[in-house]
């Protein structure tokens, strides 16, 4: 990628050609086609990974259902994840370089993805020792007198964990974690665009013991490997993070299966005329642009009140234009390269498009390749795609309303909600927020793009279904057996 932004290229130090095979049964298995992983910024080939056919995805799922026939405990499990968490931990800095080459994620924020999924495969082991089982009162009838009932919790059955490109290693462990820790074992097809970091948790895994079968790496098309799993009864959960439109096919695809669906977004963000702006500014910056803005809750909306809109807007601009933007190698780079051409392109003709039609470029907006400058745009058109769809990049929209309540209105006129925040000095508006916006999780005075590895996390409408967040998650993957006893 030619030198562009602010920053310029280096050459990477894990330039070194490396060949992931598929994992299945505990065996690394060659094949013949494979596929070439280049680095996102200098192009450079990182390596190539092995490419499954229907066959590889069949031989997976036989691999976990013989693992799961031959059982591992609880205390196992978390001895395991336990392992997994100092593994990761120990593997920082591998793990970070690797992230930024095959996904260009600027550094930092390929650390901090590390560093949250030290956590979550550690909260993943704490929770497999605590799997929970209730007692049942079923003597409050009369049929139950002299009875005693208690539930057991057991594994739903193999999950397929199907993952997207933009957390590579910490949105892996979010499914492959609480699966294991709930006793479920796992096939797992990682996104084509950054296939080497899931290879490297995997190895990870088989260096901390984890037995033949329960982890099966299949890297190649989802046509092939996904369609294979959708239509074998053995597969009984489906876990899927990725775009809306994918997610309910593979649902309506294969409806008896139990469906955890982390789906798209266009998270807002409200700013009220009483808003600390010290505040706003800098979070709706972080919001947008961690992460280069290819995450499902990055903000891409803002409604803010008319009283402090030129002052906030103003202050954004000065503050999305001293974002540096380029070589995702550099510590001071915030913006690196999108995932694709394509993605680039596509988020061009949307700007294009929406100041053809009446929206005002207030920063950035210029494309090279694959990098996109921080970008804010106001007064966006409300049909325009960069309100009604999924940005995901580093694009701000800002729209001036005259209360809250219309904001309110105009957040939730979205097919979307996963995410969203509002800023207010007023715990009546925050709690009027809270109750009518229409989202999985609502933020006070927070970025809309938080998110900590342990708490609830999912949507409502178009961006899904069940929740994530180990506990959470570990839930939707068990199922209660009832046992009553007449001593």
């Amino acid at each position: 990628m030619p030198d562009v932004g602010t920053r310029k290229t280096s050459a990477p130090e894990e330039d070194k050609m490396q060949h992931q095979a598929l994992y299945v049964a505990g065996v690394w298995q060659d094949t013949a086609e494979r596929w070439t992983v280049s680095d996102k910024w200098t192009g450079t080939e990182l390596g190539t990974v092995s490419v499954a056919t229907k066959q590889h995805a069949t031989a997976a799922v036989d691999a976990a259902e013989d693992a799961m026939r031959k059982g591992l405990p609880p205390y196992a499990r978390a001895r395991i994840l336990a392992d997994v968490s100092r593994l990761v931990e120990e593997h920082a800095d591998e793990l970070a370089s690797l992230i930024t080459a095959e996904l260009g994620k600027p550094i930092t924020a390929s650390r901090a993805e590390v560093a949250r999924a030290v956590v979550t495969a550690r909260l993943s082991a704490e929770e497999a020792g605590r799997l929970p089982g209730e007692t049942v009162p079923l003597d409050a009838v009369e049929a139950g007198g002299g009875t005693f009932a208690f539930t057991v919790p057991c594994p739903r059955g193999i999950v397929a964990a199907i993952t997207p490109f933009n957390f590579p290693l910490n949105l892996v462990l979010h499914k492959v974690g609480p699966a294991l820790a709930a006793g479920c074992a796992v096939v797992l097809k990682p996104s084509e665009h950054a296939p080497l970091t899931a290879g490297l948790m995997v190895r990870l895994f088989e260096r901390a013991g984890l037995p033949a079968g329960w982890l099966n790496l299949v890297t190649g098309p989802p046509s092939e490997i996904v369609d294979a799993w959708l239509h074998d009864d053995r597969v009984a959960v489906v876990s899927f993070t990725g775009s809306s439109a994918v997610g309910w096919r593979l649902k309506s695809q294969s409806p008896r299966k139990l469906h955890v669906l982390e789906l798209g977004s266009n998270t807002a963000m409200v700013v009220a005329a009483d808003a600390d702006l010290d505040r706003a500014v800098p979070d709706a910056t972080t919001a947008a642009l961690s992460g280069s803005g290819q995450a499902c809750v990055s903000l891409q909306r803002v409604y803010v009140e008319r009283p402090v809109a030129d002052r906030f807007i103003s202050a954004l601009v000065r503050s999305f234009a001293d974002a540096d933007y380029g070589d995702p190698r550099d510590e001071r780079t915030v913006v690196g390269p999108l995932v694709n051409r394509d993605a680039a392109e596509r988020l061009l003709n949307w700007m294009t498009a929406a100041e053809q039609a009446g929206a005002r470029l207030a920063v950035g907006g210029d494309v090279t390749d694959r990098l996109l400058a921080p970008t804010v745009l106001v007064d966006v058109p409300r049909d325009s795609p960069l309100l009604c769809e999924e940005a995901f990049g580093p694009v701000v929209s800002v729209i001036v309303v005259d209360s809250v309540a219309q904001a309110i209105d105009e957040v939730n006129a979205t097919g979307y909600g996963l995410n969203t925040a509002i800023y207010t000095r007023s715990l009546a508006t925050s709690l009027e927020y809270a109750k009518k916006a229409q989202a999985g999780s609502v933020l006070v005075n927070m970025p809309p793009s938080f998110r900590a590895d342990h708490m609830p996390y999912g949507g409502v409408k178009g961006s899904g279904q069940g929740r994530e967040g180990v506990k959470y998650a570990i839930a939707d993957l068990l199922q209660e057996k009832l046992v009553v006893l007449r001593p």
